[in-house]
């Protein structure tokens, strides 16, 4: 009867933690794990944020995972742009705070398109990019393509 009685007030005093103080319900929307489509779906338009802290181990796992995941196809291995737009520069088309560039990756640029984002920039590039929600299918492993993207960036512009 204890244990019922402690797993009870330990499950009501989560959600009353969640409900009183919002950003334990952003930890613990983070805790769970979602593809990648799903965060989005289960997220408001600029809340989503790196949970990761980014050390030289995360930015080698990301440059991994961004040469198998066929970025570099069109982004250039060194991000440099290929068919899509550098990422090195500071020519974001729709933005490069976590949450954008979470949405394009996963929903590619028609989808944010149509979601109201808008072009900020005129780079020229090929085509618009597609959809990654069906090859990056952890979000862990989209955040550490987002922080090895960020480390191409010259010092000078971070």
């Amino acid at each position: 009867m204890q244990r019922t009685t402690a797993t009870t007030l330990a499950v009501i005093a989560t959600i009353m933690g969640i409900f009183f103080f919002p950003q334990s319900r952003v930890a613990a929307e983070v805790a769970t794990k979602m593809t990648p489509l799903e965060r989005v779906k289960a997220t408001d338009k600029g809340q989503i944020k790196s949970p990761l802290s980014v050390t030289p181990e995360i930015i080698a796992e990301g440059k991994q995972l961004y040469q198998a995941k066929t970025c570099g196809a069109c982004h250039g291995g060194n991000g440099k742009g290929i068919h899509g737009p550098s990422l090195i520069n500071d020519a974001w088309i729709y933005g490069e705070d976590d949450d954008t560039l979470f949405r394009l990756v996963t929903l590619g640029s028609e989808e944010m398109l149509r979601s109201g984002y808008v072009r900020g920039d005129t780079e020229k590039h090929a085509g618009p990019m597609p959809s990654f929600s069906e090859t990056i299918q952890d979000e862990q492993e989209l955040w550490k393509i987002v922080a090895y993207i960020r480390s191409l960036k010259p010092v000078a512009d971070k």
